[in-house]
């Protein structure tokens, strides 16, 4: 399929979910609880710019808005018109203006030497052309910028389960990845320092969290 195929599936599927996604129990359960867990372990400094790459409704971009306290800038993009709007509206019942919501996706990214920190919680199994995206990070991070990522994890059989059945069921679902494949997508593309994660998060959800970053080159 096309890029621009995966996208208008992504962006259709995320459109009809939108005004009913912050109260879907897998949202509340699951979703926002791992977001959470990811952004405490981000240092988060103020002044910095981050980018929250497939945003949702917004709440994790707005989480990030509140640790950088009023400086910086964070960005959040999101394939989905609908869900940009939603974002827009939660971000409403708050007064921050260093947070801007785009309709976007990775493999369009084109900013350069720009961010501190690259996001991106859940949507990982969306992305066709991953190591593309991993690419375009790269080039948008600053020298010892960081890109944290966080998704189910396919080195466990029920969520290779659930990853068949999303491929099955989902015409927005690309697929997951095992620990290994997500090291080896930072290796390629040329981070250092990396972590790979994985985590039990309850009886049934099995995750991984990635971290690498941006090799500094005047220090090479």
């Amino acid at each position: 399929m096309s890029k621009k195929g995966q996208d208008e599936y992504v962006a259709r599927g995320f459109d009809r979910a939108a005004k009913s996604y912050d109260e879907s129990r897998l949202v509340k359960s699951y979703q926002r609880r791992t977001q959470t867990l990811v952004i405490k372990k981000m240092q988060i400094e103020k002044g910095m710019n981050i980018l929250d790459l497939g945003c949702g409704t917004g709440w994790g971009t707005i989480d990030i808005a509140s640790k950088l306290q009023g400086t910086g800038k964070v960005i959040g993009l999101d394939l989905s018109k609908k869900m940009i709007e939603q974002a827009k509206q939660n971000l409403a019942k708050f007064t921050y203006d260093n947070v801007e919501f785009r309709i976007g996706s990775g493999s369009s990214l084109d900013y350069e030497n720009y961010y501190d920190y690259v996001l991106s919680t859940n949507a990982f199994h969306h992305f066709d052309k991953k190591e593309e995206i991993f690419s375009r990070i790269w080039k948008s991070l600053k020298r010892n910028g960081v890109f944290i990522i966080q998704d189910i994890c396919d080195d466990y059989l029920l969520m290779k389960i659930v990853d068949l059945a999303g491929k099955i069921g989902e015409k927005a679902h690309v697929g997951s990845s095992t620990s290994e494949g997500l090291r080896n997508l930072f290796l390629s593309t040329g981070f250092v320092n990396i972590e790979v994660e994985k985590v039990k998060f309850n009886w049934f959800w099995r995750i991984m969290i990635g971290k690498g970053t941006k090799k500094d080159i005047k220090a090479s």
